[in-house]
């Protein structure tokens, strides 16, 4: 009986709300409740938030296995020869872009052309009127590349898309939203973005454009977030069309009259957004749950069977860490202040995995960053990571008082 009082003790002191384990008596008259000290409300302030960490912590695991589970579809293992096929490609590959010559992503990533009328139509969604861009890519894998054949036969993949969302004035900020693996769409980009609320609350222009291989720009022959798969040119091909695609897109909304630019990243668009950054002038980058090295992410998440024949057929050796050194945020120092570079990780992240959030903290020479409790999909809920965001938004300019 000692124990159950004492449970009961505890159960009413954190929720006062609810009536004590009976012990056999009847109940008395309740009498009034003194007013809980400061550190009895720091003790139950402190309780309901490790209680509210696990439960977050507990759910974001639980999510994250999910989408491994899904990302782990029969249909994306390599079959008969795939692998042998990957590693001659990356040979030739490296053998094209790296043999004898220095990483230097500035040189790789030339400046693409302007993007002077893209096709633009009103399009709907329940939280606000948005606009749907589109426009020719322009991007093409060279002809003597080996795996050209393959990726400029992506029909659907020629054409860039972007949601829009802008008001009547243009010279405001602008925040460019590069989405997550295997989304692309404007309910699921939206969503995560928060994007009702930076457009109507803080008054920025939005700009959100697809990845390729994603969306409307994803074959209908490839599985769901197929950019990430075995062939790992189509994942070189695809952030290089990435960072093409945006540039162009920034140097658009510029011409708009964007007064800042910024751009935020999620998971692999905070891939994109933190090589971005290194090439084009912007005025502010958020990493969220960042990827800084694919590789790397492939060998944690590979198989002991597959990592073992990937690197016997030389998919994940050297030489692909030195051809994905072209394409890599860890090539390149961002031309945005330190002061406005920011960064917030899942402590318990199981698909871009906490490393890859510290590797890129430490490169970026440790700016501003928040670590959240929970894993990968955990932001969309955290009580932490939408405070961080707009407190870091307000702080650079990135808020307009009146619109």
């Amino acid at each position: 009986m000692v124990g159950a009082n004492v449970w009961s003790g505890l159960v009413h002191r954190l929720f006062p709300w609810r009536e004590p384990l009976s012990s056999g008596r009847p109940p008395r008259r309740p009498r009034r409740q003194a007013p809980a000290s400061r550190s009895d409300m720091a003790a139950i302030r402190l309780a309901r938030r490790n209680a509210y960490t696990g439960v977050a912590r507990l759910t974001g695991r639980s999510i994250d296995r999910l989408f491994l589970a899904a990302m782990s579809r029969p249909d994306r293992y390599p079959g008969p020869g795939d692998l042998a096929r990957v590693g001659e490609e990356i040979e030739a590959a490296h053998l094209l872009y790296r043999a004898g010559r220095p990483a230097a992503p500035s040189a790789f990533h030339p400046t693409p052309p302007p993007l002077v009328s893209p096709a633009i139509e009103p399009a709907w969604h329940p939280s606000m009127r948005f606009e749907w861009l589109s426009f020719e890519s322009g991007y093409q894998a060279p002809v003597d590349d080996p795996s050209a054949r393959r990726w400029n036969a992506y029909e659907r993949n020629h054409m860039g898309h972007a949601w829009l969302a802008r008001h009547d004035s243009g010279d405001r900020p602008w925040l460019i939203c590069l989405h997550g693996l295997g989304t692309g769409g404007p309910y699921a980009d939206f969503a995560g973005f928060r994007a009702d609320m930076l457009h109507h609350e803080l008054g920025l222009n939005l700009l959100m454009p697809v990845l390729p291989l994603h969306g409307p720009r994803k074959p209908p022959s490839l599985p769901v977030a197929s950019l990430l798969s075995y062939d790992l040119l189509d994942a070189f091909h695809g952030v290089s069309q990435a960072v093409w695609d945006t540039r162009r897109l920034i140097q658009w909304a510029r011409a708009q009259g964007a007064t800042k630019i910024g751009v935020y990243g999620l998971s692999m668009g905070s891939y994109v957004a933190s090589l971005l950054c290194g090439l084009e002038d912007v005025d502010l980058v958020i990493a969220g749950i960042p990827v800084c090295n694919i590789p790397d992410l492939f060998v944690h998440h590979a198989p002991p069977d597959q990592r073992q024949e990937a690197e016997e057929h030389g998919v994940l050796g050297v030489h692909t860490r030195e051809l994905f050194e072209l394409v890599s945020p860890l090539s390149v120092m961002p031309q945005t202040t330190l002061e406005n570079r920011f960064i917030f990780a899942g402590s318990d992240d199981k698909v871009s995995t906490p490393e890859q959030a510290e590797r890129l903290w430490e490169h970026w020479g440790q700016p501003g960053i928040r670590w959240f409790a929970g894993g990968h999909v955990s932001f969309y809920w955290s009580s932490e990571v939408a405070p961080f965001v707009d407190h870091r938004l307000h702080k650079c300019g990135f808020a307009v008082l009146e619109h």
